[in-house]
């Protein structure tokens, strides 16, 4: 069994508090279930219609579904969007580190979830270190996926290491050693294009409840995706410090070659909501042009 992920059985109260709030604040109807895997049981949300069409999305690295969810929300107009919380992250899964981005872990607990759902193939919508998980089912078993949308995505490439030290791992480093809400707004500064107060709660509650994950994702070469030819979206921007677009986008069409497409977008990594919105019409648009031509 992985690493236990909390500071303790009260760091996974106020985790669970803050994820059922925020998953009712959201205004939308949802269900949830929770399937058994190989690597630990699995909490799965349904988000909007379940009569509507499905896509699956993963949060990122060290975030949580509600805020995953709110992320792409405009897309619950004509989607149900199938949202498991990752094992070993915050969120309402196993909460032990079992699963390893570099091992393939990934690729088969994807897996068995579709299996589970019996999905045989679906269209996915990612963003971030969850880019990066999705990638590892692309390698393994690319057939069952339909098409991708990567929001400013790992797995591709990444941004130069200084900036990201600098500007993420100092203001870290000083929250830890002194919370306080000056350190936090350090933190938020760089990563978020505008904040809210339900990301300024989750930040201080990951950071003072939940141990995080450090391990970088893992990026793919072509020769590991030659067999995954489905459409793929990728959505970047020129400020984002992690994966910027002018490091991406060259690298993910030497990646994915034909069947990528490439969007630019303004903000840092995580985008605002007007710029989300421009997001959500960008990948219906590609979802239809997908479908048109199966």
């Amino acid at each position: 069994m992985g690493q236990f992920v909390y500071k303790n059985q009260d760091s996974i109260q106020k985790i669970h508090t803050f994820y059922d709030k925020t998953m009712e604040s959201l205004g939308f109807g949802f269900e949830e279930s929770y399937l058994e895997t190989a690597y630990g049981t699995t909490h799965v949300v349904f988000a909007g219609d379940r009569q509507k069409k499905p896509l699956f999305t993963l949060h990122g690295g060290n975030g949580i579904t509600p805020l995953n969810i709110q992320l792409f929300k405009p897309l619950l107009q004509s989607h149900c969007l199938i949202a498991p919380d990752v094992i070993g992250m915050p969120g309402k899964s196993d909460p032990h580190r079992n699963l390893n981005i570099h091992k393939n872990d990934y690729a088969y607990w994807i897996r068995e979830i579709l299996n589970a759902l019996r999905i045989e193939k679906v269209m996915a919508v990612v963003s971030s270190y969850s880019a990066s998980m999705l990638l590892s089912l692309a390698k393994l078993f690319p057939e069952r996926i339909a098409a991708a949308a990567l929001l400013v995505p790992s797995g591709i490439t990444h941004g130069p290491i200084l900036p990201i030290i600098r500007s993420m791992a100092f203001p870290f480093m000083k929250y830890y050693l002194h919370p306080n809400p000056k350190a936090l707004d350090g933190i938020l500064a760089t990563m978020c294009e505008e904040t809210n107060d339900l990301w300024r709660e989750f930040m201080d509650l990951m950071m003072s409840c939940y141990k995080m994950e450090m391990r970088p994702p893992k990026e793919y070469k072509r020769k590991e995706l030659m067999s995954f030819s489905a459409p793929v979206l990728v959505i970047a921007s020129a400020d984002d410090v992690f994966f910027p677009a002018h490091k991406v986008f060259p690298a993910a069409e030497h990646l994915f070659g034909r069947s990528v497409s490439m969007l630019t977008i303004t903000g840092k990594h995580l985008p605002s909501q007007r710029t989300m919105l421009e997001v959500c019409d960008e990948i219906e648009v590609f979802e239809k042009e997908v479908r048109g031509a199966e």
